[in-house]
């Protein structure tokens, strides 16, 4: 049977949304999903607009233009969609667009949609695209489902009682197993998947899965040979291009780390955090030039994203103070301001980037006024400081003489950040610098001692069974220095622990998963947040 002489199918009981800013264009895909039946339709012109019916209402599948005119682009409201959960696990989207080049093409591609279609649109290609993707997801959607809800090892055993039965789904299969064991921080049954796979076909994912492993391991020779074998077979396989830079960075390379994210960029340049990764990298070269770029473009993809981030802002300021040019710098802080005008965070660190903004300018007297503003604030929520815009203060509050700012900012920042010695260095050095190389010494072994005397205190108290002694250290703790990964993971620890003695508690599972999931974004490849979680699941499931 030909492709053009298959039965439509039923549609009749699945609901659509149509995300499309062309008038025409809707009435064309409600006649092509009318004629399948469907009568459960809503159409939105715009991406926010999209995110309202998301919001309401459960859709079998999502039929997105890329191109949304003003506002939020079709990437930008799928990848919005799937952080909030607006997605049912079951769902299919489709991103549509007339665009066919490369660039357009692999940057729909980093946002995973399931299938990609390219105008103009035939009744038959949609019909098959659909009823392909319909069905895998339905196939898979235990699966989805198990994954949002942070029960991966769940997830795993459906995973294997799917792999169990014949199915057309094997390797889509294989990918999901890894990708758990990963995330479960099951590295060694994640090595397996990869290698495993690997004795069957070359494929990009596995060896990038390996490399990924073994740059945990800090193996990172060995990750950054299997990384280029992978770049080097397929220019267009972007995650492989990102882990490159990233292992070249660390061993040193920030040439080759560099050229591996322009080659990226040049393939798909619309993703933010690959902007922001090249600015940092070429800051660290001292190419200004091309990091002002960078963050300049990151800045105008991510602002009407739910990514968009104050650091890119922070980083850009920097660069042109740097440069000497303060006019510019409070330009981009003043659109800081205006564009994360709801985060009271933001606004805070745009206020504290004026300091050195307004300083830069040769305005001492209103500098000097709004530092006597924000010094409270500064000395007590220190840790709301990213470390750059620490380090970016030091200058400022020493040429104005506020040493009790200074040293409640960098006590906080080496707290939070004790097992990064580059910090430790930096902090020292700017001390020697300010003549008092003594102090930056005490300073610094004082603030990390303090971190590491609380958590080796609530492993004492944990050990001798005094687990609501030892939480309550941890969350005292917390409360002092909120931005340690290791004192999160820590104290999740116990919270499991005590849990696993005395019962499962919702509200303490919950203490637990925030903490392990905020250790995570502040230290992503952690493997011991993946093997919380997994006994955090496993707490009261018999």
């Amino acid at each position: 049977m030909r492709i053009h002489d298959l039965p439509r199918p039923d549609f009749s009981k699945k609901a659509f949304l149509v995300v499309e800013d062309y008038e025409g264009m809707r009435g064309i895909l409600r006649d092509i999903l009318g004629r399948a039946g469907t009568t459960r339709m809503d159409f939105a012109a715009s991406g926010a607009t999209a995110l309202m019916y998301l919001e309401k209402n459960r859709y079998d599948a999502v039929l997105c233009d890329l191109h949304l005119g003003q506002g939020k682009n079709g990437q930008q409201v799928l990848e919005e969609a799937r952080q909030r959960n607006l997605v049912a696990p079951h769902a299919v989207w489709l991103m549509i667009s007339a665009e066919k080049t490369s660039e357009m093409v692999m940057g729909t591609a980093e946002t995973r949609p399931d299938d990609y279609l390219v105008k103009p649109i035939t009744e038959t290609l949609l019909f098959t695209r659909l009823q392909r993707q319909m069905e895998k997801k339905k196939v898979l959607a235990p699966v989805e489902r198990a994954m949002r809800d942070h029960e991966y090892l769940k997830a795993m055993r459906l995973v294997d009682q799917l792999m169990a039965k014949p199915n057309p789904y094997v390797w889509d299969l294989r990918r999901l197993k890894s990708e758990l064991a990963l995330l479960s921080g099951d590295l060694k049954q994640a090595r397996a998947v990869f290698e495993e796979a690997l004795a069957l076909r070359d494929l990009p994912w596995a060896r990038l899965g390996l490399a990924r492993i073994l740059f945990q391991d800090n193996l990172l020779e060995e990750a950054r040979q299997h990384l280029l074998h992978v770049t080097g077979g397929s220019r267009s396989y972007l995650d492989a291009h990102d882990w490159l830079a990233r292992t070249l960075e660390s061993l040193g390379d920030l040439d080759g780390a560099q050229e591996t994210l322009e080659r990226a960029l040049s393939v798909s340049p619309h993703v933010a955090s690959r902007q922001a990764n090249l600015g940092q990298v070429a800051t660290r070269r001292g190419d200004l030039d091309t990091a002002a770029r960078a963050y300049h473009r990151g800045i105008e993809l991510a602002r009407s994203s739910s990514n968009v981030s104050a650091d890119l802002y922070l980083s850009l300021a920097r660069i042109f103070l740097s440069r000497g040019d303060s006019v510019e710098a409070a330009k981009v802080i003043g659109r800081l301001a205006a564009d994360m005008k709801h985060d009271s965070n933001a606004q805070l660190l745009a206020r504290v980037m004026e300091i050195p903004i307004r300083l830069s300018s040769g305005d001492e007297a209103s500098t000097r006024k709004l530092l006597k503003e924000l010094a409270p604030v500064l000395r007590t929520d220190a840790h709301r400081l990213p470390p750059e815009l620490a380090f970016t203060l030091a200058g400022p509050l020493t040429q104005l003489g506020d040493q009790e700012t200074l040293d409640a900012i960098f006590s906080s920042l080496l707290a939070n950040h004790h097992e990064n010695p580059a910090y430790a260095e930096r902090v020292r050095a700017l001390y020697a610098e300010a003549g008092r190389a003594d102090e930056g010494v005490d300073l610094v072994d004082k603030a990390t001692r303090t971190a590491m005397e609380i958590m080796d205190k609530g492993v004492r108290l944990s050990r001798e069974g005094k687990l609501d002694e030892a939480l309550e250290l941890l969350r005292e703790a917390r409360q002092k220095i909120p931005g340690n990964p290791r004192l999160l993971l820590n104290h999740a620890y116990l919270l499991i622990s005590y849990m696993e003695q005395r019962g499962r508690d919702l509200h303490l599972a919950n203490e637990a998963l925030d903490c392990i999931q905020t250790a995570r974004r502040l230290r992503p490849h952690d493997k011991r947040a993946g093997e919380l979680l997994a006994r955090l699941e496993q707490v009261g499931a018999g």
